[in-house]
Formats: C-alpha cells, structure tokens, sequence
C-alpha cells in the first residue's frame, strides 16, 4: 500500500457533519474525478468508489453500482460506478447537474464542515501524496484549467497557498512545506496522518541535529589527530637533531608526554602533565617546539 493510498483509507472513514457536507463530498467527486459516457466515476480503489455509491443512494435514494471493469487484474483493478435507470433517477440528475457539467458551485460548501467534505473528496478523486520520510510533496492533478484555478480559491479561502505547474495534460496544484501538509491533512479529516507527518519531521530534525553534532565532533577529532601528529613529528625531529637535552625541563616534560600520548586532545594531556598547567599555557608550549623545530628545519636549508 502507498502512503497516499494510506491516507485515502483514512479520509474514508471520516465523519461528514451534516447533510450538506454529504453533497460537496459527492458534488467534489463527479466534478473532479473521470467520467465517460454513461460511467459516472472510476478509480482503482474500491473503498473510495463504494463511499461514493453509498453517498448517492443516502442523498437520493438513486441507486449506484460499481463493477470491476478487469475482475483478473488483481494488482491494478478499474471500478466504474453507474447509476440503475430508475424512475427517480431524476433526482440525482437535478441535485447534482452542475457539476456533471464541470460547474464549480461555491455554495455547496460555504460552511467550513463542507469545504473539508469538498476537499477531501477532491484528494480521493485526483490527490497524491509522498511518504514524508522520504520528501514532502502532497498534490492535486486535475484535468481542466478552470477546475484548477477554481480549487486554487478555495485553498486559499482555507488558509493554503498551493505552487502549480503543468505536467502531462494535467494541471497540478503542490505543497512541498511539512506545515501546510499537515494543515491540508487535518483539514481534510487525515488527523492519524498528520500526527505520522508531525513525528517523521521531529525524527527527521532530531537525526539531522545528531548528525550535525557527530560531523563536528568528527571534524574536532580530525583536526586534534592532525595536529597531534605534527606536534609528534616537531619533537622527534627536536630530539633527533639535538638530543633531549637541548630543551628545558619544562618543554621536554611536554614533549615527551606527547610522545608518549600521541591520542589525547589538550584538554587530555593536560592531566598528564607532572605540573600545574593551563590549556592555553600547553597550547603556547606546543607551539612554541613547533617554532623550535622549523628554525632547526631552516638551518638545514641554509
């Protein structure tokens, strides 16, 4: 199952408030799903096309059917719904003329209940969303320009600025921000889908926060062992050149501590040291044999 296939189970089984809201549902999926001839809508998800068909015997009484157009495809199954040519067929046909013409009706959805009935069914019929785990993407792919400019006021009469491009003959309307996913999803009566997006973006934040700490703790490490290793090569090339006596005490101490502990950072070796010393004192004092060690250098080139 796919994540948007996920989410579609989900608004499924969402409440609708009163009547009305059962008429934008119904008015959203004739007017943006695909129909031909006398088929009235199709999809590949039986439970989206059996709420349909329940909503259309409950509004009026007409009653609809739905088939499996490929009942041997077990992968990619096609359910067309038609309605049974009754004699109060008619009432379906008057509720629900408009929209069979690809009319936009605001008023089946001026209470907030129905806009998210209208909306929810609108992502039932055309919406696509991407596993937040691997991007944010959640979409609209609807068939007529009008339609879509239509759905863009809507949006935003609901507080949602969608992106759109067009692609393969369909007019796409997009979010790609975690928060305005989240708020379509909760608008559109998604609430469990919309806590999972809130909890991937938190592990998301969490792991990218671990890695920025590790990659710097990585970087410390790397320049610490850099510089150690020079630190190492200064005061062999010291004692090779002229022998342990020619440093102080104080400079020989060190040096042969950081001989002896090539790993430790300065904080570290400050605890080895055998006399009170600061950080910023050791660090002076390794600098200061690494200075010793390129005058040395610099005799052998003159």
């Amino acid at each position: 199952m796919t994540y948007s296939q996920s989410v579609k189970e989900e608004l499924c089984e969402a409440k609708f408030h009163c009547k009305q809201c059962s008429v934008a549902f119904v008015y959203a999926m004739l007017l943006f799903g695909d129909r031909h001839d006398d088929v009235l809508f199709q999809t590949d998800n039986r439970k989206v096309i059996a709420l349909l068909a329940q909503k259309i015997v409950e509004l009026t009484g007409v009653i609809a059917s739905f088939v499996n157009v490929f009942p041997n495809r077990k992968k990619h199954p096609l359910y067309e719904l038609k309605l049974e040519e009754t004699e109060d067929v008619s009432v379906f046909y008057t509720l629900f003329d408009k929209a069979l013409k690809d009319v936009v009706d605001c008023s089946v959805y001026q209470k907030k209940c129905c806009r998210a009935s209208f909306l929810r069914a609108v992502f039932l019929t055309c919406g696509v969303i991407v596993n937040p785990a691997k991007e944010y993407h959640f979409e609209f792919k609807i068939k007529q320009k009008e339609l879509a400019n239509q759905l863009s006021i809507l949006l935003v009469l609901a507080g949602l600025e969608f992106h759109s491009v067009m692609r393969k003959n369909r007019y796409i309307l997009y979010l790609k921000d975690s928060e305005a996913i989240e708020e379509i999803l909760t608008i559109m009566g998604a609430h469990k889908n919309a806590l999972n997006l809130m909890n991937v973006k938190i592990e998301k934040e969490l792991r990218n926060r671990v890695n920025r700490v590790t990659n710097c703790e990585t970087a410390n490490i790397q320049k610490t062992v850099k510089a150690s290793m020079k630190q190492v090569q200064d005061i062999e090339f010291i004692f090779a050149k002229k022998g342990r006596g020619f440093l102080s005490d104080d400079l020989r101490e060190i040096a042969e501590t950081r001989l002896r502990c090539p790993e430790l950072s300065l904080n570290e070796l400050m605890q080895e040291i055998p006399f009170p010393l600061s950080r910023s004192g050791l660090n002076h004092r390794l600098n200061k044999l690494c200075k010793i060690a390129q005058e040395l250098r610099s005799e052998d080139i003159q």
